[in-house]
């Protein structure tokens, strides 16, 4: 009747991170625990260099629950950083120092971090002499780190979660079995909740995290020389980013023992040509994860061996260990199986509510009346469910108008919030279009003046808001169409056709340029491309441009290095790097 329980498995509940990771490091001090290119770092050198940036930061002023923002990219100081702030008692803020500098100072502005860890802290801490680690202060209910997602007043929010949190998901969690003998993939963003399983993951169960650049992920044929090389065992990707390297290597996860989607709806036909595909191409186990933010990373996963030939989607499955999942109606009842609800998600695995903003923490971490703790709390998702007699979850969609772009988490409302900013906009409202088969936003605006929308708002949202919250297209209309109600109609707005691009970009001019033109047209779902056009500006993205390159090197027998299309993304690149390969 609605309400799913995970198995009740032991795990550290009256621990930390820093002391999980400690008795790692007594147990295996000289096995690898970071490889990040020509770096690795044994269990006994991590634990050293964080203790020595641990005391750097205590002398900053870092105690129990202190927020420390980390400005740095993926890879072992990144790592090292994450590991020095939890020793000293605070909790980290990772943010991508590839974000504008606005949403940059807004995060750690909203996390009250009144440190910053950046690339030269972590190298300077290095040089100094230190005997030991600093004084424990954290406990298993302190907070270990602030992760930001989409908000719809224009600003992200804060998800604050807690040491036992992280705990509950890699030391008694049931996602995939995780042990010493794994070398597990870092693939995610740091920003990116994935980013949490696979760290921890490995660094508190005595494994080998290997740090895989996100370019080697988008490159064709790159992946799985990769995940061969360095004997990866398990591997955690969104399904955008699953959907993209089956379409170009289906063969990639073959070595695998262990393949984690989430993120996003799983492609039901990707999935399908996985499992159906020959033994030697399929990892031993391949599990569909669902969970948000705020319940820390996975709260529900499904194991999916098969694919029916009629099957119309993937089930999310059940409760992960020590999580509960309720299906509820309005009034928060449970629903009968085989009836849509609301889910809900109690146990440990919650987090403590969105840093300084109280409202929204009480409209969505609500007290859990089919709890036996005392003051538990559970999560409303947002999202829609249908509960099988045999307690298997089906994804029914959103109850709000919250999607995922590539994996992420986007609130329209943010990206609208962000567009009013301008002068030139008096109104905006952003909408999803999936015509072209991939998922893209797009932005209805009206101007503030007569003569048509302002140029440069792609520019202009580039300068606060990541790559993956920027539309594809921007639409100029007098006018924003209204329900009877006075609302804006969404509906009507994704029944309009995207604009096509500039008719008087520059052609091409060879029947090289015409044939590459027509194939990027054709990734883009767009009628024409001029040699100049910027991919990106025309709605293009990165996996888009995993596509287009890969689709190039198969149909002209070339090998166009996804990077220099990346710097110059024309049609006019395309050409110069297929002559100069011929």
């Amino acid at each position: 009747m609605g309400l799913l329980r995970g198995a009740a498995t032991p795990y550290p509940a009256d621990s930390t991170i820093p002391e999980r990771f400690a008795e790692q490091t007594r147990a295996r001090p000289g096995e690898a625990a970071v490889v990040d290119g020509a770096h690795s770092l044994t269990y006994a050198e991590l634990d050293r260099r964080s203790d020595q940036l641990a005391h750097l930061l205590r002398e900053r002023g870092v105690g129990d629950e202190t927020r420390v923002g980390v400005l740095l990219d993926s890879g072992h100081e990144m790592i090292t950083a994450l590991l020095a702030v939890l020793k000293a008692g605070g909790a980290y803020v990772p943010v991508n120092p590839g974000y504008p500098r606005r949403r940059q100072d807004d995060m750690l502005a909203d996390a009250g971090a009144s440190v910053v860890v950046r690339a030269q802290d972590v190298r300077a801490a290095g040089a100094r002499d230190t005997d030991g680690g600093v004084e424990p202060v954290a406990g298993p209910r302190s907070l270990a780190y602030v992760l930001f997602t989409s908000g719809s007043t224009g600003r992200p929010k804060g998800v604050m979660i807690e040491h036992r949190s992280v705990l509950r998901l890699v030391c008694g969690g049931d996602v995939v079995p995780l042990g010493p003998d794994e070398r597990i993939a870092q693939v995610a963003d740091p920003s990116f909740d994935a980013f949490t399983y696979e760290v921890w993951g490995a660094l508190l169960n005595g494994a080998t995290l290997v740090v895989v650049p996100r370019e080697v992920v988008l490159a064709p044929g790159e992946l799985k020389r990769t995940l061969d090389t360095h004997r990866i065992t398990t591997l955690i990707l969104t399904s955008a980013l699953f959907t993209e390297v089956m379409a170009d290597r289906p063969d990639s996860f073959g070595g695998l023992r262990n393949l984690v989607v989430g993120g996003d709806v799983l492609n039901v036909a990707r999935a399908r040509l996985l499992t159906s595909g020959a033994p030697a191409d399929r990892p031993d186990r391949f599990v569909n994860g669902y969970g948000p933010t705020e319940t820390t990373v996975f709260a529900v996963r499904a194991q999916v061996d098969t694919v029916p030939a009629d099957a119309t989607a993937v089930p999310i499955g059940g409760p992960v260990a020590n999580t509960s999942c309720y299906v509820l109606d309005q009034d928060l009842k449970p629903v009968p199986d085989g009836t849509t609800g609301e889910l809900f998600i109690g146990g440990p695995g919650v987090g403590r509510g969105y840093v300084g903003r109280p409202d929204e923490t009480r409209e969505r971490f609500l007290p859990d009346p089919f709890a036996d703790e005392d003051r538990a709390v559970m999560y409303r998702t947002g999202d829609l469910v249908t509960a099988r007699a045999d307690g298997t979850l089906d994804f029914a969609g959103r109850a709000d108008h919250q999607v995922k772009i590539r994996g992420y988490r986007v609130e329209p409302g943010e990206v609208e919030a962000v567009l009013t900013t301008h002068p030139g906009i008096r109104q905006a409202a952003v909408t999803v279009d999936e015509s072209t088969g991939d998922r893209r936003l797009v932005a209805h605006v009206v101007p503030a003046a007569t003569d048509g929308a302002p140029d440069g708002l792609r520019e202009f949202l580039a300068g606060t808001l990541p790559e993956w919250m920027i539309p594809a297209a921007f639409l100029a209309m007098p006018q924003l169409p209204l329900t009877v109600a006075g609302k804006v109609d969404r509906l009507a707005l994704q029944a309009l056709p995207v604009a096509a691009p500039d008719a008087g970009a520059e052609a091409p001019r060879t029947d090289l340029e015409r044939r590459l033109a027509a194939t990027t047209a054709d990734i883009l779902g767009l009628a024409s491309v001029g040699l100049t056009d910027d991919f990106f500006a025309l709605g293009g993205h990165s996996l888009l441009a995993m596509r287009l390159v890969s689709r190039v090197n198969d149909t002209f027998d070339a090998d166009v290095d996804l990077g220099e299309f990346l710097y110059d993304p024309t049609v006019l690149r395309l050409a110069a790097e297929v002559s100069r390969e011929r």
